[in-house]
């Protein structure tokens, strides 16, 4: 066995290596993980969220996105049999619904902390656990606006961490969509349940199409090709922690650099 190649990645290391890229006490901060980029991170996702809290300290705050494992985003589309299986699907309920595991295992570890909060919009909801997590926290008809999470987070020069997660992740962009001044944004319309005082009640939601695309961008990967124009105008610093590439964005360039793309193109 080499054990170079196994190597193991501690909470100290984490914390020193987004500080190098640029993370700071009292920051507020985004976060997606690849844990399996990192290595033989010793102690798990829980050390990684440890670790950053470490490196923002007690005045700062960190955020994921979580959406919702199993939502019924799509189900307008499938046969009807399966559309009936969804007729009992538990309504959403932000204190109890589990976030989308292909999101990694950093937003439902967050979600779950003691003294995290979480917005109520069962397809684009986001977690924030710190000094200003109630000022990100939003129950707002459209999450992906200026006064949802990602505007809120971008209005408090926020920034964005990338740790081990591709670029293709950077969910910051899907703001920049929102608030791009462009005529033909796609949007997707659909039905969910949500849990209330009364009982689960089905209701309407209409949203940026974030996974068919909110724009013809004719790209294998949309948000990719954004952030790389984010990367482009300078809007990231890149770093390493064990043996992932991890990058750091400050939101505000970011979002700027992508908006100004699209308005550019479109």
């Amino acid at each position: 066995m080499d054990d170079v190649e196994f190597a193991p990645v501690t909470r100290g290391q984490i914390a020193r290596g987004v500080a190098a890229a640029g993370i700071g006490a009292g920051d507020v901060l985004m976060v997606h993980v690849r844990l399996s980029a990192l290595g033989w991170v010793v102690g798990g996702i829980d050390t990684v969220v440890r670790a950053l809290r470490d490196a923002v300290g007690a005045e700062g705050t960190l955020v994921a996105f979580c959406g919702w494992d199993d939502s019924p985003y799509h189900v307008a589309f499938w046969p009807r049999r399966w559309q009936t299986a969804y007729d009992e699907l538990p309504g959403f309920d932000p204190a109890v619904s589990s976030s989308r595991r292909d999101f990694g295992g950093f937003p439902e570890r967050l979600r779950t902390w003691p003294g995290a909060i979480r917005s109520p919009h069962p397809e684009v909801s986001f977690a924030a656990l710190g000094a200003r997590a109630g000022e990100l926290i939003a129950d707002v008809e459209d999450p992906w606006g200026p006064d949802g999470t990602l505007g809120r987070l971008t209005t408090l020069g926020g920034k964005v961490l990338l740790l081990g997660a591709p670029l293709k992740t950077l969910t910051l962009c899907h703001h920049a969509e929102a608030i791009a001044a462009v005529e033909g944004k796609r949007y997707h319309s659909y039905r969910m349940p949500v849990r209330t005082s009364e009982g689960d009640v089905w209701r309407d939601y209409t949203t940026l199409d974030t996974f068919y695309g909110a724009l013809p961008y004719d790209v294998e990967s949309a948000v990719g090709n954004l952030a790389r124009q984010a990367v482009a105008a300078g809007a990231g610093v890149q770093g390493r922690v064990g043996a992932a590439e991890i990058w750091t964005f400050d939101a505000r360039r970011a979002v700027r650099a992508v908006r100004e793309w699209i308005e550019e193109r479109f």
